[in-house]
């Protein structure tokens, strides 16, 4: 199908009620269930016209589906952050600098109702997480300020962290309209312990739109997540486009934090104190079609330190193959 008449279609359809059975398997149009799904996810508060505390994060991830309906992944992962005050070195009562790398390994049990989520990852802090190069590079290729604080940053150490992730199926949440709109929720339940972080938590997110895909856009480049799906979708067509916007909310209790805390073996002067409960609101819209999906998103995070000068807003974009 063009372009133009999917575009027309997608408009009208709401209106005119249009509606398209699924093709069912050996009839015209069916299209097998996709089996490898790769996703790149970029978080940056620049799309808030900010650049302090959690700057940047970037995640790469491959799933692979297996012959019982569960999958395997692999992951890598960078985040990045910086203080309020652009200054040749850390400042007092602000985010410390800090960075950290990752690579992951994980396990996806996938479900109608249920679905779980364990990843193992091996990182890097310090220089080594290759944080103070991605920055000042980014920076410097945008005409933008570098920071001239990084050789006070969070000090190099090898990180082991295990973490993982549930979502479980709201069925009292789903509706579909006449028109074939549709929605949908879950219900999801985070646990994280190692070096680099100790945290856990709960939260929930809503969809709402066309054909909806399997994957619910949720907490962007967290471990344990994926491009994949958990709660899988029997009433999606994978041939047909989809389109939904989301929005969701999650609290965790914190009671380890690197970027704030320092490392475990290293010492470290700290410019700052944990915040333990902290918060944050996602809203956000997806398209998905001929095999990729596209998110954008906004997200808002309650203070992650005491005395927080500025609120948390970032913007989060991903990017999803599915084949």
């Amino acid at each position: 199908m063009s372009a133009i008449p999917w575009l027309t279609m997608a408009i009208l359809s709401p209106v005119v009620g249009y509606y398209n059975p699924i093709p069912q398997p050996g009839e015209p149009g069916y299209e097998a269930v996709p089996q490898h799904h790769f996703r790149g996810t970029m978080e940056n508060d620049s799309a808030f016209d900010k650049d302090s505390d959690y700057s940047h994060g970037s995640r790469l991830d491959y799933a692979q589906s297996l012959a019982n309906g569960d999958a395997w992944g692999v992951s890598l992962t960078q985040n990045i952050y910086t203080p309020t005050t652009h200054t040749d070195g850390a400042v007092q009562g602000e985010h410390p600098y800090a960075g950290h790398m990752a690579v992951g390994a994980a396990y996806l049990m996938r479900g109608e109702d249920f679905g779980n989520a364990i990843e193992f990852q091996l990182g890097t802090t310090g220089n080594a997480s290759l944080a103070r190069y991605m920055q000042n590079g980014l920076h410097e290729a945008c005409g933008m300020e570098t920071w001239d604080g990084w050789n006070d940053q969070v000090p190099s150490e090898v990180t082991v962290q295990l973490s993982a992730q549930q979502n479980i199926r709201i069925p009292w949440l789903e509706m579909t309209s006449s028109n074939g709109m549709k929605s949908d929720a879950a219900f999801i339940l985070r646990e994280e312990a190692g070096t680099a972080y100790i945290r856990g938590g709960a939260g929930v997110t809503v969809r709402y739109g066309r054909n909806l895909p399997p994957a619910m856009q949720v907490n962007g480049n967290r471990a344990a997540q994926y491009g994949v799906a958990l709660l899988e979708k029997p009433d999606y067509d994978p041939a047909a486009p989809s389109y939904f916007v989301t929005g969701g909310a999650y609290v965790e209790y914190v009671a380890r934090d690197f970027a704030v805390d320092g490392g475990v073996f290293h010492h470290f002067d700290q410019t700052c104190s944990r915040v333990p409960w902290q918060a944050e609101f996602r809203l956000g819209v997806g398209v998905s079609y001929q095999g990729i999906d596209y998110f954008v998103g906004g997200v808002y995070c309650t203070d992650s330190y005491r005395n927080q000068k500025e609120n948390t807003f970032y913007g989060t974009f991903s990017i999803s193959w599915h084949w």
